[in-house]
């Protein structure tokens, strides 16, 4: 059997693929389970600097949870207690990766392909894709802290209701209106327009991205629950980095910078 998630490397990019086609790239227990080290191995290569999410073909980014699981997994609230943790901690692994991750979405985004790409810095789509959150037509209830929060701050509270609720399928532009995506391509121009987009990102300082990744994230909770430490660390960090003293340099000298996130 193929592997249902293929990790790739081409530095300064790395890709993450949800590889079931078979599935329309559903997500299973094991899926949810591997992706924390993969996205430790993105962490730990300094080579590395932005990670792309992607589905097999251009029919399914990822077309949810795999429901045929679910008898075994999720059959009642215990046990689907195990199976939110391992989901829960594949997507925190997302939120804690200090680099940008960039979903690049084609077709179907449903339920737990939605979860993923909302847990990314940046998600850009083909005019083809088509979002939904079936939770309603399920009989399930997302936990919070599992994607609905961050729906929340993503599209506000309004929309996010109409998602949830409505179990509706949604077009790219009306994602884009919504924001929740970036930017909506023609299906043919997706894959260059992300891997070159990604290139660009990959550019820029490091340590600027990461503080600037974390900074988004705190910027959405209350001030008083702000982790106001490391916000002064990250901001502290750039301005004590090599990165910086390269950044006015070669400002100055009216040249491209070579940032080493040191």
């Amino acid at each position: 059997m193929p592997e249902p998630l293929l990790f790739h490397k081409e530095p300064p990019l790395a890709w993450i693929t949800f590889n079931r086609p078979e599935r329309r790239n559903a997500i299973n227990m094991e899926m949810w389970q591997a992706l924390p080290g993969l996205l430790s191995q993105v962490a730990e290569d300094d080579d590395l600097r932005v990670l792309l999410i992607r589905g097999t073909g251009e029919e399914a980014f990822i077309s949810g949870a795999d429901i045929s699981q679910f008898g075994k997994v999720r059959s009642d609230a215990s046990t689907t207690l195990e199976y939110d943790r391992a989901a829960g901690q594949a997507l925190l692994s997302f939120a804690t990766l200090e680099k940008p991750i960039v979903a690049m979405i084609h077709g179907f985004c449903f339920g737990g392909g939605c979860s993923v790409a909302v847990m990314c810095d940046l998600r850009l789509c083909s005019d083809a894709s088509r979002f939904c959150i079936p939770a309603a037509r399920l009989g399930v209830a997302y936990p919070v802290e599992r994607g609905v929060e961050r729906l929340v701050h993503i599209v506000g509270a309004s929309n996010a209701a109409e998602i949830l609720l409505t179990a509706r399928v949604y077009n790219a532009e009306e994602a884009y209106h919504m924001g929740l995506v970036n930017r909506v391509l023609p299906k043919a121009e997706l894959e260059s327009y992300t891997r070159d987009y990604a290139l660009k990102l990959a550019d820029n300082a490091p340590l600027s991205v990461a503080a600037h990744k974390f900074f988004v994230r705190e910027s959405t909770k209350a001030v008083s629950l702000r982790d106001t430490d490391k916000i002064r660390a990250f901001t502290a960090r750039c301005f004590n980095s090599g990165d910086y003293k390269e950044g006015v340099s070669a400002f100055m000298e009216k040249r491209r910078p070579r940032f080493q996130g040191k």
